[in-house]
């Protein structure tokens, strides 16, 4: 009977969920780190090459300096990119004398350690079951295991993501909360370092963990707790920011691209699906001519910016909705020498596609049972998906949050499989023994 298979089904999910979980890190480990080894040496996007010279500066005792990007400002660029991934590299590039393919599999190694955050997550909010769902989800997940091969910082970041809001979990459901608040503090600092415009996910993380444990007893020691973790995530941040004061002589936070992303995404001659190769030659031209150094350039760029906003409300709206719209699309019109293919967008669309509908069903059958961590995972979602949006818009600047909706979305599958056993349940079909986790 259907009833009784759905049961027996999740039932063994739930009894194997620590073997199936160590398969999926095994596993997402090993075909990400095939393709890597397959892709080689070759540096296919702009962004891996300013990444790696990076890395190979640090490595090579040269400092945090950039002599060739691709945005016409004059270099050397001293914090044009985030610090969080090229020190990630440095380490590898200074023990394997540059290897690129050895720099691969630190976005390999950080896919692994994602399979396994991603475990405690779904077990988190739902059952054994949703963790090994959700671990299965993110190993298998096709734009996970290119973007890991890829120079990029997204998937270390998602890594930090996952790991900064499960230590922060614990560090409000533990009575051993000083590692955890270390732990949390830590992530949280060299998730903002790595991706800044994530940095919000801390502030909102702790404000609303201290909001959804207001009237639980201890109150007062897991604020003292979460104040610890916002403190030691804001004191990571500022020595890069303290660096950048020192070295440019100006408050510049994470980097200096900041304002190029903005206005790439803001200006009279962008669009929605142009992202970073929309055409802002003329602001260039300006930063060349008047030979504005870094600093000067972000400046310039942020205010012509919201100048163009202000001047075009209505244009700047519209692209705002349709940028947002953009973020959930399955596959970007690059302008690079890498193209995707028809049947890499349909792999992509074929599995994006059922992990947002799935999430959407949990807050729907969910209704007010949704748990207060799912809640937390769906609203940074949303919140991340805004800010984002407001600069320019690429898939695989989502693709952190795709992990998030992967593990609501394996709490969204049991619960689909919960409501068939009850619905069979109530036409007078027998049960097994085996319990089906429930939503609470």
């Amino acid at each position: 009977m259907p009833g009784d298979r759905w049961v027996r089904l999740v039932g063994w999910w739930d009894r194997h969920a620590r073997a199936i979980v160590l398969a999926a890190v095994a596993g997402a480990v090993l075909l990400a780190g095939g393709f890597a080894l397959a892709v080689g040496d070759a540096l296919r996007f702009q962004d891996e090459r300013e990444y790696v010279a990076l890395a190979r500066s640090v490595a090579s005792g040269h400092g945090y300096v950039l002599t060739e990007y691709s945005v016409a400002v004059r270099p050397p660029g001293l914090a044009y990119r985030p610090p969080g991934l090229p020190f990630l590299l440095a380490p590898v590039s200074l023990l394997t004398d540059g290897s690129i393919v050895a720099m691969r599999f630190v976005g390999v190694a950080a896919l692994g350690v994602s399979v396994w955050l991603a475990s405690l997550l779904g077990r988190r909010i739902h059952s054994p079951a949703a963790g090994a769902l959700a671990a299965v989800g993110v190993a298998a997940y096709p734009l996970f295991v290119f973007t890991a091969t890829t120079l990029y910082p997204q998937i270390p970041a998602m890594a930090l993501l996952l790991g900064f809001l499960e230590s922060a979990f614990r560090a409000v459901d533990e009575s051993r909360r000083g590692r955890w608040v270390a732990a949390a503090g830590l992530t949280g600092g060299l998730l903002a370092l790595t991706l800044p415009v994530f940095a919000l996910a801390v502030p909102l993380t702790v404000v609303w963990l201290a909001w959804s444990h207001r009237r639980a007893l201890g109150r007062a020691a897991r604020n003292r707790a979460l104040a610890g973790v916002l403190l030691l995530a804001i004191t990571l941040a500022c020595v890069w920011t303290v660096r950048n004061a020192v070295v440019l002589g100006a408050f510049v936070p994470a980097s200096t691209n900041g304002g190029v992303n903005l206005l790439l995404g803001n200006s009279e001659r962008v669009t929605a699906r142009t992202g970073s190769a929309g055409d802002i030659g003329p602001y260039y031209a300006v930063v060349l001519d008047d030979g504005l150094d870094e600093v000067e350039a972000d400046r310039f760029y942020t205010v012509s910016a919201w100048e163009w906003v202000r001047g075009h409300p209505g244009d700047a709206a519209r692209l705002y909705v349709e940028k947002v719209a953009r973020a959930f699309a399955y596959a970007d019109a690059l302008s690079t020498e890498y193209r995707p293919g028809v049947l890499t967008s349909l792999l992509s669309a074929l599995t994006f596609y059922p992990v947002l509908g799935l999430a959407v069903l949990r807050v729907l059958l969910a209704r007010r049972r949704l748990g207060a961590e799912e809640k937390l995972l769906l609203g940074l979602v949303v919140m991340l998906v805004a800010v984002l949006a407001v600069y320019f818009i690429r898939i695989r600047l989502r693709l952190p949050l795709d992990a998030l909706l992967i593990v609501v979305a394996a709490s969204g599958a049991l619960s689909l499989a919960r409501g068939s056993v009850h619905a069979n349940h109530g036409r007078g079909q027998t049960g097994s023994a085996v319990r089906v986790p429930d939503d609470d």
